[in-house]
Formats: C-alpha cells, structure tokens, sequence
C-alpha cells in the first residue's frame, strides 16, 4: 500500500472513531485531515457555555398599545441587570417620531427621571414607566409609532434598548358651544328666542347621524334646526338653530338647560344659563303703579296741609 492510500485509510479510521465517540456522548474533540489545508472539525463539548447573560436587558409586558389621536400612551418597562458588576448609574433617552414628546417615570417617588443608579443597593431589578404625547396641537394620522427607550452607562461601557408602539386609531370627538362663546342666553318669556350653537369636529373622523335632545324646565321648550346632522367631517363646523320658548308667565331669572347632542360615535353636552328678562309691559305696569301711589299721597299731602 503506497502512501496517499494509507493516509485515506487513516483519515477514514479517525472518522469514524470521532462518529463513534460522539455517539456515546463523549465530550472529546477531535480533528482529522487528509491534509493540513482540509480541517474537520466537531462540534464543542457540551460543557462549554454558548452563550452568556446578557449585562442588561429591558423587557416590556405590552409593548404596544392602542389609543386614539392625541391622548398619551403609556408603558411599563422592567429593567434587569445581569450581574453585580453591572451595577452603577444608567441614563434614559427616549427617541420619539416627529410631532411626539416622551419621558420615563420613576414608581417611587412618582416623578418624572433621566436616570437611575443600581450602584448603592445593588438591586438588579427596576419597574419604570414611558410616557409618549402628542405635542400641543399636533393629532397623529391613524397608524403606529415607535418610540425607542435607550438606557447606557458611560463608566461600565453598558447599552441597551427597547422599542415600544403606540397604535394610533381614529378619534370620534366633536364639541358644542355658542354662536358667542359664552355658555349663557337671554330670554323673553312667552317668545320664541333663537340661540346659535356650533358643532365642531375635533376628532379625526367623520361623524354621522348627530341627533338633539335637552333636559329644560318644566313647560319650556326648546327646538333644533336642522333637528339632525347627517355627517360632520374633521375639522369642520356646523351652526343649529336652538328655539327657546319659556312659560309666558316665567318669572324673571336665571334658569339651566342642558343641551345634547349624539352621533353614531361621539357625544357633547352644553350647559347653558338662561336669562328671562322681564317684558317691558310688566315693567311699564310696575313703574305706573308706582307713580300713580306716590301721586295720590302728594295729592294726599296737600289736602291735610290746607286743613
């Protein structure tokens, strides 16, 4: 046998040694080569470790979470350290899309922090919570935003980070108010007094099928028109005509009604002062009588004055 085929002979012989050997579970690594550019090699022992504990770890139970426009999100992140000596002081910077402000929130005391430092108690564990908004103004279009929780220790060298959504849905919010802005009316009694109200989409949606109704004194009433609107979209307004009518013999002062309105999705209701002034007529009759009593006691006067 020359000696390329002795060399293929042993190669094949470690070959299968190595199969029978990993077979029984041996830990033993071997390499066999048919020549020293060929390596083969076996898998590790089952003692060595593959992987290690990571230093830090952020975790959140419900990391996304959903919401209409413009309200706040919040989520509670848990925060585990690997081992003691990763302990020491961490900072938060939280990235937020664009049109979106976010912080991070201590549990004790509740207030709001930038970082946090496992140095002194060598706790391992921390609960904290991330709160994302709408800057003022803004209404997110439905749809999902990522805000991005980033924890680092300059002095250890440590990072870490975790990305929570906000899911973003449509809001169905509308409000009512007066033609003039100020919650309050004045009224005649007996008379049909015409109030002007405003509906004003302030959601993200269109919505449909606003009806009316009020809650009003007895024996008043009080009317809509139109008595429905059939859509009311985004940002837009709509005036109603609100009739009025107290009691003819309403006596003058301050009164409450409360008017509602009701759409397939979204409601608002206005509480509004109503004024019933006195009618002229009565006034007129008051002071006339009042001027006919003091006429009659000077006429009174002179006449005692002659005797």
């Amino acid at each position: 046998m020359n000696r390329s085929g002795a060399a293929r002979c042993l190669a094949c012989f470690a070959l299968f040694f190595a199969v029978f050997v990993s077979l029984l579970g041996s830990p033993i690594i071997l390499a066999a080569e048919e020549s020293s550019s060929s390596p083969i090699l076996l898998p590790p022992s089952q003692g060595e470790s593959l992987s290690e504990e990571p230093p830090l770890e952020l975790t959140c139970r419900f990391p996304v979470v959903e919401g209409m426009s413009g309200h706040a999100f919040e989520f509670d992140v848990s925060i585990t350290l690997g081992a003691d000596e990763y302990a020491g002081k961490y900072d938060f910077n939280v990235v937020t899309p664009p049109g979106w402000e976010a912080g991070v929130w201590g549990s004790y005391p509740e207030q709001q922090i930038g970082s946090i430092d496992f140095g002194e108690e060598r706790v391992l564990d921390e609960e904290i919570e991330v709160r994302a908004v709408p800057l003022p103004g803004e209404r997110p279009e439905p749809g999902e935003y990522v805000i991005t929780l980033e924890m680092e220790s300059a002095e250890l060298k440590v990072k870490g980070g975790i990305d929570l959504t906000a899911m973003v849905n449509h809001s169905y919010e509308f409000s009512m108010f007066t033609g003039t802005g100020w919650p309050n009316a004045q009224v005649k009694a007996g008379e049909d007094n015409h109030i002007s109200i405003l509906l004003e989409n302030t959601g993200t949606a269109t919505i449909e099928d606003i009806t009316f109704s009020s809650d009003k004194p007895e024996g008043w009433s009080i009317t809509f028109n139109p008595e429905k609107v059939d859509t009311l979209e985004p940002d837009l307004k709509r005036e109603v005509d609100v009739v009025i009518k107290p009691l003819k013999k309403a006596i003058g002062g301050d009164y409450l009604a409360v008017l509602k309105a009701k759409g397939e999705r979204g409601s608002d209701t206005l509480d509004l002062r109503i004024t019933v002034a006195t009618p002229r007529v009565g006034e007129w009759s008051g002071i006339g009588i009042a001027v006919g009593v003091i006429a009659g006691l000077v006429v009174l006067f002179r006449q005692l004055v002659r005797r």
